[in-house]
């Protein structure tokens, strides 16, 4: 898929649903922790949220290949948090890159997925971060 100017909603959309999804956890109470992590029920609220893509715009491509490349995108940029603690910031810093250039050139649906998947995470993190220190 290549765009003709930037696209507001692959870079909008995925960052605010995780950043919501991290903050839901410290407004609501009662949320259960899983793998007694802050961030554990938002990564599985957002891996069931990915099912949505399936009602994409048919113009991405195929919508099984873009939501197993937001799975694998969101993954990819999850599970090593578990083992190295600033993670976080090259996942930021390497989703703000890919979405400075991704929409120019001509990705299957899966390279969008993955983007998509980077920014859902990146929106988790930041968010996990604003609740814990403002929430």
């Amino acid at each position: 898929m290549k765009w003709e100017e930037p696209p507001l909603w692959p870079v909008v959309l995925p960052s605010l649903l995780g950043f919501a999804l991290a903050c839901i956890t410290q407004i609501v109470d009662g949320v259960p922790m899983l793998f007694d992590w802050e961030l554990g029920t938002p990564f599985a609220g957002l891996v069931l949220a990915s099912m949505l893509l399936y009602f994409a715009p048919k113009q991405i491509g195929g919508s099984m290949e873009l939501i197993a490349g937001v799975n694998v995108g969101m993954l990819v940029a999850f599970l090593p948090q578990l083992i190295f603690f600033v993670w976080f910031v090259p996942v930021i810093l390497f989703w703000l890159f890919q979405s400075a250039y991704v929409w120019k050139y001509n990705y299957p649906a899966f390279r969008i997925g993955t983007w998509l998947g980077l920014g859902a995470v990146s929106g988790l993190y930041i968010g996990g971060l604003f609740a814990h220190y403002f929430l």
